[in-house]
């Protein structure tokens, strides 16, 4: 009898195993899933340049592919493209075109049939952001391919991200009492309208520093006013009426 349920035993645990080999398979491949992803900075401020990077997980044998990055024109413009780096093998980029308005196609192509193995990125995209447009602008993967040395196609998860693009800050200054970066004549309407309440206090509404906002503010606003525009007069050569000191 004993011996019966040893052998039953048995060839349940046989039946068992290639169910446990699928599992550890599928593990297995999920692990070393490739993926392609755009990889963008959050955050931008109006006008200035940025990178992102298409990045690639876990790839195998890659030789070369192509795909399109689509983005929000109005917010930020490409510039260039350029190699990536998957390894410590460069990825070149063979050609890249503007196919349709905020619409780029890459093609990235390594020299030879060697196989590149690793994680990286296969292409730097650079842009820059528009001026005076504020906003959150999305870049999207699509129609993307890629294949190994074999010339077979490499399965591959496309993944987007976005970025914002934010207006430039500000640091205001003592007497910048309507705080937009500058002073100038506006700021003493500011402090006025702040002494007899018409506003509330801001902190650089204290031009002295003195934990108030009264008239002396506005007198050490003037006088920044003043000098700033003695600054961009013009200067005068020579000594007036020839006289030497």
């Amino acid at each position: 009898m004993k011996g019966t349920v040893r052998i039953l035993s048995l060839m349940a645990l046989i039946a068992l195993l290639p169910s446990i080999a699928v599992i550890g398979s599928n593990d297995a491949v999920a692990a070393n899933a490739v993926t392609v992803s755009i990889n963008a900075p959050a955050q931008v401020v109006e006008g200035d340049s940025f990178t992102v990077t298409v990045d690639i997980t876990n790839v195998t044998a890659f030789d070369a592919g192509q795909f399109d990055v689509s983005f929000g024109e109005s917010s930020i413009q490409l510039d260039s493209v350029t190699a990536g780096l998957v390894g410590t093998t460069q990825i070149p980029v063979a050609l890249w075109n503007k196919i349709a308005t905020g619409i780029c196609r890459v093609i990235v192509n390594v020299p030879g049939v060697p196989g590149v193995n690793g994680s990286g990125y296969l292409a730097v995209l650079n842009f820059h952001a528009a001026s005076s447009v504020a906003g959150s602008s999305a870049a999207r993967l699509s129609n993307g391919f890629l294949n190994n040395n074999l010339g077979s196609e490499i399965t591959a998860t496309w993944v987007g991200d976005s970025v914002d693009v934010c207006e430039p800050r500000v640091t205001p200054r003592p007497g910048d009492a309507d705080g937009n970066g500058a002073i100038n004549a506006a700021d003493i309407t500011t402090i006025e309208r702040i002494i007899v309440g018409l506003e509330g206090a801001t902190s650089n509404a204290d031009a002295t520093q003195d934990g108030e906002v009264n008239t002396a503010d506005i007198t050490a606003v003037e006088a920044t006013v003043i000098r700033a525009i003695q600054l961009q007069a013009p200067q005068r050569g020579g000594r007036a009426g020839g006289f030497e000191a």
